[in-house]
């Protein structure tokens, strides 16, 4: 079995699944400016720019969803305990 940082492969796909799930689940604000951070690596000036929010504001929305998608994580994994 392949380890990576130290999680199976397995774990690791999980992971990626309940990350999307969380994802799919955060408000539009959110999504847009998680993607453009976390996927596109935009800077959070860029993504002001490009959403019209204040950097402060972009800052907030992607604390809240990262927030929101561990929260997430740590619900689907104490489910399946």
């Amino acid at each position: 079995m392949i380890k990576m940082h130290g999680i199976k492969r397995d774990e690791y796909n999980n992971l990626l699944e309940y990350v999307s799930l969380a994802v799919n689940e955060l408000p539009a604000k959110q999504k847009s400016v998680l993607t453009l951070r976390d996927y596109e690596g935009h800077d959070y000036r860029s993504i002001g720019e490009i959403t019209g929010m204040s950097e402060s504001q972009v800052k907030i929305n992607i604390f809240r969803a990262r927030k929101y998608i561990k929260a997430y994580i740590n619900k689907l994994e104490l489910m399946t305990l």
